[in-house]
């Protein structure tokens, strides 16, 4: 059990983050299924970065929240491999065509970015970076430890609850591989170990709103990839992390 959840993070890593994994590993589907399950660990692991990282602009330099948030912005990005904002561009690219569903299944496969996908992604990044600088000095390192492990219990949950767009590419290769039970169950458990955290740290109601975020948002945005795709590909996994990481930034501007 250890060493397939070490080989499952290495494969995280591989799949998912920009640190090189230089190392052939076996994709068995109790391997698959520990890549998903560990996604949650990697994001504890870009939540640490971070907010070490805003302790350290907050605590010996003199930079304004705006470049503070744009260091933020910029050091997520780097360590995912800008993974999340690629499909982010590219769903929005298939959505904003308003084509049948196969055509948008075909425009998320093309490798180009179109009018739409610059305008969304110019949106989010700038969006974001505005958002963070305007709550970045009163929210807690806590909260922004959490916010990259929200995110991936989330897209945990919908990697193993909604069923594939599409049958061929990597992600439904790893979803006909993975035991979605076990990561259901995975997810729930994280999420509470996780709330318990925060409550500890901050208060009742501060867990309290962001279960409710993360449910709310899981819902709609599930419902919105089965009516307009009729499922999930790898790019709507990404447009999905990130967009929960800009929900939770909002958050925090009201319930801080």
């Amino acid at each position: 059990m250890n060493r397939q959840l070490g080989t499952g993070f290495l494969l995280a890593l591989q799949f998912f983050s920009v640190i090189p994994v230089k190392k052939q590993l076996p994709m068995e589907k109790s391997h698959i299924t520990a890549m998903y399950a560990m996604l949650p660990l990697l994001g504890l692991l870009f939540g640490s970065v971070l907010a070490g990282s805003v302790w350290l602009l907050r605590e010996t330099t003199d930079l304004s929240p705006l470049l503070i948030g744009f260091a933020v912005v910029a050091i997520g990005m780097v360590l995912s491999g800008g993974l999340h904002m690629d499909g982010l561009a590219d769903a929005a690219d298939a959505y904003f065509s308003y084509q049948d569903r196969e055509k948008r299944l075909a425009i998320m496969g093309d490798p180009r970015i179109g009018a739409f996908g610059t305008m969304v992604l110019l949106l989010a990044i700038v969006g974001k970076m505005i958002i963070i600088a305007e709550s970045i000095q009163a929210v807690s390192l806590v909260l922004i430890f959490v916010v990259p492990v929200l995110s991936r219990i989330g897209l945990l949950a919908l990697f193993s609850s909604t069923p594939s767009a599409k049958q061929d590419g990597l992600a439904a290769f790893f979803q006909q591989l993975a035991d979605h039970r076990k990561l259901q169950l995975t997810a729930v458990c994280l999420m509470a170990i996780l709330l318990a955290a925060v409550v500890w740290n901050t208060t009742v109601w501060t867990a309290l709103i962001l279960l409710a975020l993360l449910l709310v948002s899981f819902w709609l945005y599930r419902a919105w990839c089965l009516r307009n795709f009729r499922g999930v590909t790898g790019d709507l996994f990404g447009a999905y992390v990130e967009g929960v990481e800009i929900l939770l930034w909002i958050s925090f501007l009201f319930f801080v």
